[in-house]
């Protein structure tokens, strides 16, 4: 299992990162400590119905789809999209839960989506609006596929200085790297604004728009090096796996030092802060 790998690497530098795919270590890591929390709390404010259609956006290995399709049951339907060939890959392995609704796993950047216009009660995307190229165009795309009526619930991260445990990385990874392949790390983290998220969902024809802001405990319970091991299914990856054995060890210590405030019991023990938007359709 790659976390019980992970625990063992305090004394290997980064060797940690030739351990599975950027996306696996996204799914084994990031997955069940924020990911599969985060999307329950999304869901509560989705308040999805039996039999009702979902569309999750930025599906990734598909944790909000699975969850939907346990909540809208058999009679329901459930389709995840992702642009990723790889996350899709993970999401459609991944057994179907018994009672669930059938799940439709589609390769689709966010715009244009791959499918037909009001076909869905509900579309979800947890953390990927702040990553697309075209915003305005994608909540255009959620627009399209709702049905009249239909309900939207995105999650978009408030700012780095909010997230302690990435906060430290990023000040490791300043500290380590030129500015310009640290620089990357912090893209999640780069659309924090309530005001800006509300703004392009209502101008894109949405009505009832709400932002609240939702925060979350985060524990990392395999400690500093299993954050540290997080690096490998960040935006800088590829730069973190091509790494120098100077350059590396330089990082790993920064990284301790700078995490070393959150350790409780061995544990990295910090929490999350998210916005999230909910908004509907005219019917």
């Amino acid at each position: 299992m790659l976390t019980g790998t992970i625990a063992k690497s305090d004394e290997r530098t980064f060797s940690c990162f030739s351990i599975g795919s950027v996306a696996g270590t996204y799914d084994e890591i990031y997955v069940p400590r924020i990911f599969i929390p985060w999307a329950r709390l999304l869901l509560e404010r989705a308040a999805l119905r039996p039999g009702e259609a979902v569309l999750d956006i930025a599906t990734g290995p598909g944790t909000v789809a699975r969850l939907a399709a346990e909540q809208v049951g058999p009679k329901g339907r459930v389709v995840g999209a992702d642009f990723s060939e790889a996350m899709i890959a993970i999401a459609r392995a991944k057994p179907q839960s018994a009672g669930a609704a059938p799940i439709e796993y589609l390769v689709s950047p966010a715009a244009p989506l791959a499918i037909t216009e009001d076909g869905f009660d509900v579309v979800t995307c947890q953390q990927g609006l702040q990553f697309f190229p075209d915003r305005p165009a994608a909540v255009r795309e959620m627009y399209r596929a709702l049905k009249p009526g239909g309900r939207v619930v995105a999650a978009v991260w408030r700012e780095i200085a909010l997230q302690p445990s990435f906060a430290a990385l990023d000040a490791a990874l300043r500290e380590s790297l030129p500015v310009d392949l640290a620089a990357p790390y912090g893209a999640p983290f780069r659309w924090p604004s309530a005001e800006a998220l509300a703004n392009v969902f209502t101008n894109q024809g949405f009505t009832g728009v709400s932002v609240a802001e939702l925060r979350h405990p985060l524990i990392y319970e395999g400690g500093v090096a299993q954050v540290i091991a997080t690096l490998a299914a960040s935006p800088i990856a590829g730069t973190i796996a091509d790494l120098d054995e100077t350059t590396a060890a330089r990082l790993q210590a920064s990284a301790q030092r700078h995490l070393g405030p959150l350790v409780v019991d061995g544990q990295v023990r910090t929490e999350m802060v998210s916005n999230l938007v909910l908004a509907r359709k005219s019917a």
